[in-house]
């Protein structure tokens, strides 16, 4: 996994080295070209529909009518950036976990840091009666608390194994245990509220909800640049990374606290929209034949712009973008789970 074969070139300096794997490359070209199709395409249609040439005068601030500007740059531009930068956060997550855990079904929603982050956003909306612009600050602190509990509790074992996966199923209905309790204590329309954000929407997000998103994944990007080569010999065990150098626990704390906080962020800005970070992964490990944080990122960006068009557009009216990832996400981790099963018979 860490050699080199005919398909990988290493660009070289006298500080820094990187490894490009000519397939990775073109699969995150190709993703990038449907990326940047569907982000037009999700700019053009809806009720109100624009024109190529009214687009293109319109992101470039001359749009041709009022209504142009406000549908192109006041409400699709700003729904479907959140949409990308979301679903790359999540992806990357996920892509994390697995790596660090070398275990396919690792995944923020499945091991539990959604759901704590969840819980916090909950608490402060709902229970202390913030905002929901503060709700992500419960967000951050609940997905931190819940990640710090799965190492405790995880500690003998390693973030590894079968026993990773009870522990972040026990934990996650736990959290969600104390959501739905929280939800029978209060006033129907502030449940109903934190009910629809509790699914995973996009629904009315705009501009200041994209900011701290895209904030928090240009400050972690640099570090999951510098901590990749770690992280891939870290998937062949802690025995070899450690002998090829690798400062195994420093680096292990380094990649869970980016990915949680990743996870918190995402949440607190759609809420907790499941099965991106477990399905994103593995489509991206297929396409790039390696495992690449990139590919991950773009792939979970599609997924989920993909399914937000989905929620808005294939039903009488539109739905929650949350529902529809859960019903791919479901089909591809039964099918996960059977392919496990199966390779272990």
């Amino acid at each position: 996994m860490t050699g080199l074969t005919a398909d990988t070139r290493v660009l070289r300096s006298r500080h820094w080295s990187l490894r490009i794997s000519r397939r990775a490359a073109v699969v995150c070209g190709i993703l990038s070209g449907l990326l940047l199709v569907l982000l037009v395409a999700a700019l053009m249609i809806g009720e109100y529909v624009v024109t190529p040439a009214a687009l293109v005068q319109t992101l470039l601030g001359d749009p041709p009518a009022r209504l142009d500007g406000f549908f192109v740059l006041g409400r699709r531009l700003p729904r479907a950036l959140v949409a990308i930068v979301v679903g790359a956060s999540l992806a990357v997550a996920g892509a994390v976990f697995q790596t660090l855990t070398r275990n396919p079904l690792a995944s923020p929603d499945v091991i539990g840091i959604s759901s704590g982050a969840s819980v916090g956003a909950v608490a402060v909306f709902l229970v202390w009666g913030g905002s929901l612009d503060q709700a992500a600050i419960g967000a951050v602190v609940g997905a931190l608390v819940i990640a710090a509990v799965i190492v405790l509790l995880t500690a003998r074992s390693g973030l590894h194994g079968v026993q990773l996966i009870l522990t972040g199923v026990a934990l996650s209905a736990i959290a969600m245990a104390v959501v739905d309790y929280v939800l029978t204590q209060v006033f129907v329309a502030s449940a109903t509220t934190a009910q629809t954000w509790l699914v995973g929407s996009l629904q009315g997000r705009g501009w200041s909800d994209l900011v701290p998103a895209v904030i928090a994944l240009a400050l972690i990007t640099p570090l999951l640049i510098r901590m990749a080569p770690d992280a891939r010999m870290m998937a062949l065990g802690d025995s070899v990374s450690t002998a090829l150098g690798v400062r195994t626990v420093r680096a292990r704390w380094m990649l869970l606290a980016a990915a949680t906080v990743l996870v918190a962020i995402a949440v607190a800005t759609a809420g907790p929209i499941s099965f991106v970070a477990l399905v994103a992964p593995h489509i991206a490990r297929r396409l790039a034949g390696t495992p690449s944080f990139l590919a991950a990122a773009l792939v979970g960006a599609l997924l989920l712009l993909a399914g937000d068009l989905v929620a808005q557009y294939a039903f009488p009216a539109p739905i929650p973008v949350g529902a529809v990832t859960i019903t791919i996400g479901g089909a591809f981790f039964l099918w996960l789970l059977w392919r496990e099963g199966a390779r272990r018979g």
